[in-house]
């Protein structure tokens, strides 16, 4: 019996020992989710947060950040509640950098940080995949005709005619902590200078994300997948679903 137990002993200690160091050596990320939710927006957040709860980065520690004027929302320990003004059609979307960016303190201990809009639902599997230095999706509108960039020279978000190859939605997108708090910094300086021309990019907050990612290109591209209109039938696998109502201008 002695020797059974010295066997066993031998055998499993060293097995357990190496299960414990891989768990150890696995990184555990934590993962900011801003989301921008005011006005009618911010009844879709719930959904949002409970499917992300489901299907995204679940190995990690993932905290909602949910910017918002409505009470939608549940007080949960990865929900963080924002309180945030609408400030209507196209400031929501267009001020987000501004936003997110007067809050970084919030996400000082944080690796990754992605927006996400508010009107989208996770629908599948988000891992590792996506977490890389910077981050963004092919909109689905534009995979095999040039995208809709910004073409007035007036713009800091104007790109040339021969400048452009993806077009990039701005439902998903993020990155490292610094990747992202550098992309809020810069696009924010170039809404600023458009703002004091009395001036905004046609497709507002989108087109100063378009021209970023010209001049910083990401490093992983994502494809409609992640950003997958609900009442579309694409070549691609449903992971992220984006409602096609429309409250932009209310």
């Amino acid at each position: 019996m002695n020797r059974i137990l010295s066997f066993l002993f031998l055998f499993f200690v060293p097995l357990f020992s190496n299960v414990q160091k891989s768990l150890e050596e696995t990184p555990r990320y934590k993962i900011a989710a801003c989301v921008m939710a005011t006005g009618p927006y911010s009844a879709s957040a719930q959904s949002l947060v409970e499917s992300g709860r489901r299907f995204f980065c679940r190995p990690y520690d993932v905290t909602y950040f949910i910017f918002t004027d409505g009470e939608n929302v549940a007080s949960a320990q990865d929900v963080v509640r924002v309180e945030q003004a609408h400030l209507g059609w196209p400031y929501d979307t267009l001020k987000r950098f501004h936003i997110y960016d007067s809050h970084k303190a919030l996400f000082e201990s944080y690796d990754y940080i992605f927006s996400i809009d508010a009107n989208m639902v996770f629908v599948a599997e988000v891992g590792d995949e996506i977490l890389s230095d910077l981050v963004a999706t092919q909109h689905p509108a534009f995979l095999k005709k040039r995208g809709a960039y910004e073409n007035k020279k007036i713009s800091a978000a104007y790109v040339g005619p021969q400048e452009g190859h993806y077009y990039f939605t701005g439902r998903f997108y993020g990155g490292t902590k610094e990747e992202f708090l550098q992309l809020l910094k810069s696009i924010k300086k170039n809404v600023d200078v458009d703002l004091a021309k009395n001036f905004i990019a046609h497709w507002h907050d989108e087109s100063y994300l378009n021209r970023y990612f010209i001049d910083h290109p990401p490093t992983r591209v994502l494809n409609p997948s992640y950003c997958y209109p609900e009442d579309w039938h694409l070549e691609f696998p449903k992971k992220m679903i984006c409602s096609c109502q429309d409250h932009q201008r209310e």
